[in-house]
């Protein structure tokens, strides 16, 4: 076999191989391992602290347990309130120093991994804890929260 027709072998399978991969569907998840981590609903199942300064005291903390909290690309809703889409952007922080510096929190109570990845939701940050578990702050106060299964 000459060296032209070897390579036009070649550009054909090539050819093939990228036509292949423009007409594929796209997978049905999200494509950053972030965003897969965080999207979905997720239920508070305790408040585990708040900042010095929050918008609720320990009983309304208290009072958002079990409710779900709805993170997509499109929207983070909680309740009333839609905040609208974000961009899941994510850094790994040392979480005694990032909550004292960004929140004025403590890590104590929390549980943190260290380090933590925490992702910017646009209105509110959410720490990646374990599979299916997130800590989530809002309103001042941060809350445990489990993955909902639909």
């Amino acid at each position: 076999m000459s060296i032209v027709r070897l390579l036009v072998q070649c550009v054909k399978i090539l050819s093939f191989v990228v036509a292949i991969a423009i007409v594929a569907p796209a997978p049905a998840y999200a494509s950053d391992p972030v965003e897969r981590r965080v999207t979905g609903d997720w239920r508070f199942t305790a408040a585990l602290d708040g900042a010095e300064i929050a918008s609720l005291d320990e009983r309304e903390a208290r009072q958002l347990l079990g409710k779900v909290f709805t993170i997509r690309k499109d929207k983070v809703k909680f309740e009333k309130m839609d905040c609208g889409g974000t961009e899941f952007e994510a850094q790994k922080v040392e979480p005694r120093l990032h909550l004292r510096e960004a929140f004025h929190a403590s890590s104590k109570e929390l549980g943190l991994p260290n380090p933590v990845t925490v992702v910017d939701l646009g209105c509110t940050s959410a720490f990646i804890t374990k599979p299916n578990h997130l800590v989530i702050f809002w309103q001042g106060w941060f809350f445990d929260a489990v993955r909902v299964k639909r």
